[in-house]
């Protein structure tokens, strides 16, 4: 679909939800997000075809962030056209290289102290190992033409190193997964699964920072585009519901003298959430984690030594 002039939004589905990437083709053509391992091959090349291009016209590919949905087929690019420079943030590079550090790393880090994570090995989705040309660290530009740039912006939460590139010219944001409402939606409606943003803090700066930025349209990894008020709605939904998930944990953890573990939180605030599907109440372990992580800096919440799965109380 072309959004505007010389720039498209390539759809899949994932896991019942749209998997989007996007393509700007100027001077220079840059693709955003590679999707998972077959996305090159079965999606992305047939639509440059479609557009009267060739893997190899690519300049650039930018993974916004270690997923195994966004940078899964890396590896395919870069044997398909050796001459287009991959890129990501610096922050997230070890895991966009190598799959296995992403499950270890970012999906199982849980799993010995709390009990929770994903399968250990990555599956065929994940793509191979494909080192990365160049990392951004965010404020870099990105050249497609005469008058028309992309600015790189570092805004981590779901991730360290998460980018998202600005287009000034048109006042519009690719955004990947940096922001999540109340959760990433199915294709059909609904909620898919939770919100996953980890690094509370950051992820609020993230979304005054998006809040002040003149923007027109947001485009997204997985949501639909959103324009004008839709932008400020989404983006004041994902603060709610940061306040929300707060306020139960406090309130669990309050009415739990003997403490909670991860799994027994996630399970309140996805109670509380309403419209989190049960088979996907897991992946809130990133959420969950993230505010524990923080109220315990905030000194509202303690970790009982010596237990395992870990046990927090109430300060």
């Amino acid at each position: 679909m072309e959004l505007y002039k010389n720039v498209y939004q390539i759809q899949s589905l994932f896991g019942g939800r749209n998997l989007f990437q996007y393509l700007f083709v100027g001077e220079n053509t840059v693709l955003v997000d590679t999707g998972i391992a077959e996305t090159p091959e079965k999606v992305i090349f047939p639509y440059m075809e479609r557009l009267g291009l060739a893997p190899k016209d690519l300049k650039m590919s930018v993974t916004t962030h270690a997923d195994l949905d966004h940078q899964g087929e890396n590896d395919n690019i870069k044997r398909h056209s050796p001459g287009t420079w991959l890129a990501c943030g610096e922050a997230d590079r070890e895991l966009i290289e190598n799959p296995c550090a992403l499950f270890d790393l970012r999906y199982n880090f849980l799993r010995e102290d709390h009990g929770v994570g994903f399968d250990p090995e990555p599956g065929p989705e994940a793509g191979s190992r494909r080192a990365m040309d160049v990392s951004f660290s965010g404020g870099e530009r990105i050249w497609l033409g005469e008058d028309w740039n992309l600015e790189v912006m570092h805004v981590p939460g779901h991730s360290r190193g998460h980018l998202a590139l600005y287009d000034v010219k048109h006042k519009t944001a690719f955004v990947g997964d940096a922001i999540h409402g109340r959760g990433c939606p199915k294709a059909e409606g609904g909620l898919a699964i939770p919100v996953t943003y980890y690094f509370v803090d950051i992820y609020l700066s993230t979304l005054r920072y998006l809040e002040i930025l003149p923007l027109d349209c947001l485009y997204s990894g997985h949501w639909p585009v959103m324009q004008g008020e839709e932008v400020r709605d989404f983006i004041a939904e994902s603060r709610q519901t940061v306040e929300l998930l707060d306020r139960v944990i406090i309130t669990s953890l309050s009415k739990q003298p003997s403490g909670l573990t991860l799994r027994e939180l996630i399970d309140s605030v996805s109670n509380a959430i309403g419209d989190w599907p049960k088979e996907s109440w897991e992946i809130a372990m990133f959420v969950v984690k993230g505010h524990m992580d923080r109220l315990e800096e905030l000194a509202k919440a303690r970790r009982v030594r010596g237990e395992r799965p870990v046990i927090w109380q109430a300060l």
